[in-house]
């Protein structure tokens, strides 16, 4: 009698442990599958708040989510030279309805080099930050400040390296067909997912993306995704190479910025980008 009576203790048990388990890593919204990350938004429903330039930077757009409780990560994303908030804006919805702060924007100047963007983008980061810990702000306990990412196309994915390079509390690193004069990034230590586009015929990825992807240690967890054909502007919004670059976008910044280890498939396992197709070429640090 007394074994039978053990066994819904033991289901209990397990339970309450698992319950412990979700509490503690606070992970938002329901466990992915490839259908919910190339979906073309995610579960929780998405909110705005447009930011004035007078916020120090070119001003842009907060996406968050709403009707779920916080906190969660903030991202800035950064657009590249003579662009403004619109040609990345895809990503602020995107990346909110799975669980982010997202702050899109414009730069002081349509012609600032990747280091002013960088100055600008992680200026971005500060300002939501700012507003999450303001009790008149519409994002007020929203915002996570311990956990921040970066992201950005063309001059803005190389101001997401120098920003991560200069900055290593930056906790994850998207750029997306990345510009820089300097190649070398063998300062960063946090998380890094380049997207790359093969006929990219504006920052050519054997001259842009791959060198940096190289000098990148390799004891830091990196990714390279490169798109078949893909054109400079194959990585601005998340539905680029069919959808691929939305669905390793998200995955990598949840797996990293949410320490969400459900994750994990789409970076390293079974679900993880391969060459052929869609993608001409992957490489990572695997096993993370």
């Amino acid at each position: 009698m007394s074994s039978i009576r053990t066994i819904p203790l033991r289901r209990a048990a397990i339970a309450v442990v698992l319950a412990l388990v979700l509490v503690a890593c606070d992970w938002k919204g329901p466990a992915p599958t490839d259908a919910s990350l190339t979906a073309a938004s995610g579960p929780f429903a998405v909110s705005t708040l447009a930011v004035p330039s007078s916020a120090g930077f070119g001003g842009g757009t907060i996406y968050y989510p709403n009707n779920v409780e916080g906190p969660f990560a903030a991202i800035s994303v950064s657009p590249g030279f003579f662009g403004t908030q619109s040609a990345i804006a895809a990503w602020g919805p995107r990346l909110a309805s799975h669980g982010f702060v997202v702050v899109t924007i414009n730069t002081t100047s349509l012609f600032a080099d990747p280091t002013q963007r960088s100055t600008e983008q992680r200026q971005a980061l500060t300002y939501v930050v700012n507003q999450g810990n303001t009790a008149s702000s519409p994002i007020f306990g929203l915002v996570d400040g311990n956990r921040t990412g970066v992201a950005g196309h063309s001059m803005g994915g190389g101001a997401s390296l120098i920003s991560a390079q200069a900055d290593p509390s930056i906790d994850a690193v998207m750029p997306l067909a990345p510009w820089n004069i300097g190649t070398n990034f063998q300062g960063i230590t946090s998380p890094t997912l380049i997207l790359a586009c093969q006929a990219d015929g504006v920052a050519a990825p054997d001259t842009m993306a791959s060198p940096m992807y190289n000098s990148i240690p390799a004891t830091t967890t990196k990714m390279y995704i490169s798109v078949t054909n893909g054109d400079h502007s194959c990585a601005n919004a998340p539905t680029g190479g069919g959808n691929e670059v939305g669905k390793y976008g998200v995955a990598f910044l949840k797996r990293w910025l949410d320490a969400d280890t459900r994750y994990d498939p789409w970076m390293c396992g079974a679900s993880a980008p391969t060459a052929g197709g869609t993608l001409n070429e992957v490489r990572s640090s695997c096993p993370f």
